[in-house]
């Protein structure tokens, strides 16, 4: 059996294994089982009534039988040719059959439920216009088989047999045709779905990192300044320095200005025109009492931190602004998903490594919060962080905590800067 221009065995071979694979095959043998069973059907009825009631010698009331039937099923893997077969029967019985009684003319009641099914089965397999074709050259034949076919002639009967099959099939023909466009609907709309998630996802990950590089870019561009102005004082500020020091500070000079000049020129196209920000420092430990302020406004229980454990002096300004911007993402989450909550915010280290947490428990209010906000967008803000500790060297881990609550815990590595002595510059 093919399907599509495979082999089921292929499909079979191909296809992973997984429940929902597995479903999708039971469906496929389903509709197929049912296929045959309704040709079957076809079969069993319609060869008795073409030789009984219509007095067809046994090779053409059964050929015919089998030949229409068969067009059905192969109307589900091959419309086109289903719909052609199917026309022969609609020919030739007419010509063959000298009807008992009665009996309704040039269709019989097993040939016309046949060709309806053909038509149905056109329309929800293919094009709409392989299925208005098949109904307009279904309706011909019958009309053909009332002029010239029939041995005694067109009768009123044979002209409402003819105008029911026409309106029936038309009827049911147009049903399936909508069936199809509107099943094709969904499904355009469901990609469309999912390809504009995907876009916003990768759009809003693009604007995190953007705004990464610019941070960056004010960080580093400061403390380049830095280096710069130091480095071209030292001659006025230490007095009696070698010709051969003062050479050394205006190449470090020169060189900072020209590291600086092309990293602005790399990183300063990521600084959008309006954004009136100018390069400075970034916010770092001095910052956080406010930013935990402004989480207490919002409804969060959070004491100050105990800074008592970290050695600040070795921490530059960029491990200062990650840690900064980590515990603004996470107490923000618990704004968003735990309102009302109570957040412990811990900070250890030593020279090496800096390690903080934020902890906050469960919030009744905020599994309703969570609740309201399911939706198609999806949150960066763990993948924020993540990157923006990757940036440095670091890592982030984000897990649920056993009460209910959550966790966020970073760790960042930490470079050793030598303390500034009284009379001595630092570069």
């Amino acid at each position: 059996m093919r399907t599509g221009g495979h082999t089921l065995e292929s499909l079979v071979a191909q296809t992973p294994f997984s429940t929902v694979n597995l479903w999708r095959m039971k469906k496929l043998s389903w509709v197929w089982l049912v296929t045959a069973a309704v040709c079957i059907a076809l079969l069993a009825v319609g060869a008795p009534l073409n030789m009984s009631l219509y007095q067809m010698a046994l090779p053409f009331g059964l050929g015919m039988a089998i030949l229409h039937s068969a067009s059905l099923g192969l109307t589900a893997a091959r419309p086109v040719a289903g719909v052609l077969i199917s026309l022969i029967p609609l020919m030739v019985l007419p010509l063959v059959s000298v009807p008992f009684g009665a009996a309704p003319m040039p269709f019989s009641v097993v040939a016309m439920v046949t060709q309806v099914l053909v038509i149905c089965v056109a329309g929800l397999r293919s094009h709409w216009m392989v299925a208005a074709a098949a109904w307009l050259m279904s309706v011909g034949v019958g009309v053909i088989a009332n002029y010239l076919t029939m041995p005694e002639g067109q009768s009123p009967g044979a002209q409402i047999n003819v105008v029911i099959f026409a309106s029936v099939s038309g009827g049911l023909m147009v049903a399936a045709v909508v069936a199809q466009q509107w099943q094709h609907l969904r499904t355009e709309l469901a990609a469309e779905r999912t390809l504009s998630a995907d876009e916003q996802s990768r759009r809003r990950l693009a604007e995190e990192r953007t705004r990464i590089a610019r941070e960056l870019h004010d960080v580093v561009a400061h403390g380049m300044s830095v280096v710069v102005v130091q480095a071209t004082t030292a001659a006025y500020r230490h007095a009696g320095i070698s010709d051969e020091l003062k050479q050394e500070f205006d190449d470090i000079a020169a060189n900072s200005r020209r590291a600086m000049t092309e990293m602005r020129s790399m990183l300063g196209s990521l600084r959008s025109a309006g954004d009136g920000r100018e390069m400075g420092p970034q916010p770092g430990f001095g910052d956080l009492p406010g930013l935990l302020a402004s989480a207490r406004t919002a409804g969060v229980h959070v004491p100050e931190p105990d800074l008592s454990g970290v050695e600040l002096d070795s921490v530059g300004e960029i491990i200062a602004l990650t840690a900064y911007r980590i515990v603004q993402e996470a107490l923000s989450n618990v704004i968003r998903h735990a309102p009302g909550a109570e957040v412990a915010i811990t900070f250890n280290g030593n020279r090496e490594r800096l390690e903080l947490s934020v902890v906050n428990t469960p919030s009744a209010i905020g599994a309703v919060m969570a609740q309201l906000d399911r939706g198609s967008h999806v949150g960066q803000g763990l993948i924020g962080m993540r990157e923006r500790a990757a940036i440095v060297g670091g890592s982030v881990f984000c897990t649920p905590t056993p009460d209910g609550g959550f966790s966020v815990v970073a760790i960042l590595p930490l470079v050793s800067a030598n303390k500034t002595k009284p009379g001595k510059s630092k570069m």
